[in-house]
């Protein structure tokens, strides 16, 4: 006697058609490898940095941007940033030492992050056009708690590391490195949620704000 389970599993057999041999599938596979254009978007009018902005900020992504020449001038961003949303002048910095050894003036600097930290400061290892999203490893001096627990996350991107799509990522992860890191964090702008009434609500899971310096030399 057929049953709805019985006539579930034929449509699938039916749309599946014939069975397949692995070395067909693969095949089929790395056919969709070697031509990735073909499934990836486009957006061949725009250099990486452009897109990557453009998303960024977009009313999905909510992020805001600032440039930078060099890392030197990341201090004084940061301070401009605090004294913009009516913040104190201390942060909680990745303690990288590309960060650390920065002149940070007035500003207060500790490299723990308690559960109510209102700002954090890190270098993302990359970043993403395709999707105006930033990418980091963890790591001794690359705490994960940084990238989550601060009301307001301002991270730092160098223009050179900005890839163009989310597949680039992977090919850099490891590539040179002695070990694997322990955590890969891909975050695309702030936290939010919709799950109530689909109101927008954003920091329902991490950072409510985030702040993008880009370095064009870093």
């Amino acid at each position: 006697m057929s049953t709805a389970r019985d006539a579930i599993f034929q449509a699938i057999s039916t749309a599946n058609g014939a069975p397949r041999d692995a070395d067909t599938i693969a095949a089929e596979a790395m056919a969709l490898i070697a031509t990735p254009d073909v499934l990836r978007p486009g957006f061949t009018g725009q250099d990486n940095l452009d897109r990557f902005i453009e998303k960024a900020t977009s009313e999905r992504v909510t992020a805001t941007v600032s440039h930078a020449a060099t890392l030197a001038e990341v201090p004084g961003q940061v301070a401009d940033y605090l004294t913009r949303v009516g913040l104190g002048a201390q942060i909680a910095l990745q303690p990288r030492a590309a960060l650390r050894d920065l002149d940070w003036g007035s500003v207060s600097v500790h490299h723990t992050v308690d559960a109510n930290e209102p700002v954090a400061v890190s270098i993302a290892d990359l970043a993403v056009a395709e999707t105006g999203s930033v990418v980091f490893l963890s790591g001794p001096d690359a705490p994960v708690l940084l990238t989550f627990l601060p009301l307001h996350h301002v991270v730092v991107v160098g223009q050179g590391q900005i890839r163009r799509h989310l597949e680039d990522v992977f090919e850099f992860v490891g590539a040179g490195q002695a070990s694997q890191p322990r955590n890969l964090n891909i975050v695309t702008g702030t936290s939010g949620t919709a799950d109530i009434e689909a109101k927008n609500i954003r920091g329902a899971h991490g950072p409510r704000f985030m702040h993008i310096i880009c370095v064009a030399d870093l």
